[in-house]
């Protein structure tokens, strides 16, 4: 784990969620953060989906439901803020372990980062 309150994703499970006209749609799990005592994931597109980028990802709150406390349940996030401070806690933990402090112009990477860039 980069830091105590951000896990980083590894593996290529696919999570697959429901749109409101409950079409499937498949996600990359990148990391989970925790933010202000809850859990949230952060969500990166496995297959091409319309109006999401490719390299973008959604932030969902991760819950329960009442009497199920076997399954995560994931939750649109719309407070632009939670997003901000949940992607703001998820770069800092990734530039702490790469030497990158989350602006590119000043990491050691020929490469981008996407360090400054967030779509929510």
């Amino acid at each position: 784990m980069a830091d105590e309150k951000v896990q980083l994703i590894d593996d290529d499970e696919i999570i697959t969620l429901f749109d409101e006209d409950d079409n499937p749609m498949d996600f990359y799990e990148v990391a989970v953060v925790e933010y202000r005592s809850e859990l949230y994931a952060l969500l990166q597109p496995a297959e091409e989906i319309e109006g999401i980028a490719e390299d973008e990802v959604l932030i969902f709150k991760i819950g329960n439901e009442e009497g199920d406390d076997e399954d995560d349940y994931f939750y649109p996030v719309d407070d632009e803020s939670v997003q901000e401070a949940v992607f703001e806690e998820y770069l800092r933990a990734t530039a702490e372990g790469s030497g990158c402090d989350g602006n590119c112009e000043g990491c050691a990477s020929s490469e981008d980062c996407g360090g400054s860039e967030q779509e929510n």
